[in-house]
């Protein structure tokens, strides 16, 4: 069976590439007979969109696909929409190429519409893959979909909108923002870092009510920044203190409480550089469920999640999703039975 293109953003002449493969590793029961829908953005990583084509064409000689490539001048919006409609029209699995900015944004898509996804990694950091064991190789990541199994993975969610890696709010989310115009403008230095945190700590002054289970009540703590981890990597190279419990139905929650603005810098840089010791200043716990400004509500509150920066109405439930996003893992990393 060759792949159509009809629908798809790869050129005709893919559909003709083939390689010296002298072996052709047996379809896995998950995806034996599945169409593969490929989402790839041509501005994310570093590899060449038309080698990557080829590479697809190569790994899916004989296995219908379809590609939709979203180039600068298209909507990303609506190449979503379109990879989402030939998923659904041809009951296919989603393989997403890119970030985990991409691959958050098309899980979001992946759980309303209950379709597995698969990943080959294309970001800068992929904490999202390499917290998975998946292959950050594009040719070992294109062969595993075919031997791979669907199993269920744990996402973070926050008012609806689901997370893979991480969500923030307050501080530090204004901090990162900040930098970045910074960095724009001066450049990408350390020092221009840590004039951009004084100058977001001179001039912030929001603060956050959590409110979660402990023992056999509930705990209120009141914090201007908040960050809710789903990635067990990002958790330790944060160095907060880590618990087992966190991916196991568990979000890992770092909050950073009120301090005079002094403080406040010292404790802003250990957030930047990532050196977050166990200062008495910011807490760090396992968590199931938190309500985010329950008693107060009413008003908009700015949460970046997976580096998307979405605007909520407070009050709002941050919670752990143990099933909701099913992934195609390779043989080597699935644990479970299929799920699919």
């Amino acid at each position: 069976m060759t792949a159509p293109n009809s629908e798809s953003q790869a050129p005709d002449d893919h559909e003709g590439v083939h390689a010296d493969v002298a072996t052709v590793a047996p379809a896995s029961a998950d995806v034996a007979g599945r169409v593969f829908v490929f989402f790839t953005n041509a501005s994310s990583g570093n590899q060449d969109t038309e080698v990557f084509l080829e590479k697809i064409a190569t790994a899916m000689q004989g296995h219908e696909h379809y590609i939709v490539c979203v180039y600068p001048q298209d909507s990303h919006e609506q190449k979503q929409k379109e990879a989402v409609s030939l998923v659904k029209k041809h009951d296919a699995i989603l393989v997403v190429a890119g970030g985990d900015g991409t691959i958050s944004a098309m899980a979001n898509h992946a759980i309303a519409q209950q379709f597995p996804m698969a990943i080959i990694p294309f970001g800068t950091f992929n904490m999202f893959a390499r917290d998975h064991g998946l292959s950050l190789d594009t040719d070992t990541a294109l062969r595993d979909l075919l031997t791979g199994r669907i199993q269920a993975v744990q996402t973070g969610e926050i008012g609806g909108v689901h997370f893979i890696v991480n969500a923030t709010l307050g501080l530090y989310s204004q901090l990162l923002a900040d930098r970045e115009q910074w960095k724009n403008q001066f450049g990408r230095r350390r020092g221009i870092a840590i004039f951009a945190a004084f100058s977001t700590i001179m001039k912030y002054g929001r603060s956050y009510i959590l409110q979660f289970n402990k023992g056999e009540g509930r705990q209120l703590v009141k914090t201007v920044s908040f960050m809710a981890c789903n990635n067990n990597l990002q958790a330790q190279q944060a160095g907060v203190q880590y618990d087992e419990k966190m991916g196991d139905g568990y979000l890992y929650g770092i909050v950073l409480k009120p301090s005079s603005r002094k403080r406040m810098l010292l404790l802003a840089l250990k957030l930047i550089f990532k050196r977050l010791d166990q200062d008495r200043q910011i807490i760090s716990f396992p968590f199931e469920s938190l309500d985010i400004d329950k008693k107060k509500g009413g008003r908009n509150i700015e949460v970046a999640m997976d580096g998307e920066v979405h605007t909520l109405q407070a009050p709002f439930t941050v919670k752990a999703n143990k099933d909701l996003l099913k992934i195609l893992m390779p043989a080597s990393v699935a644990q479970q039975p299929s799920q699919e």
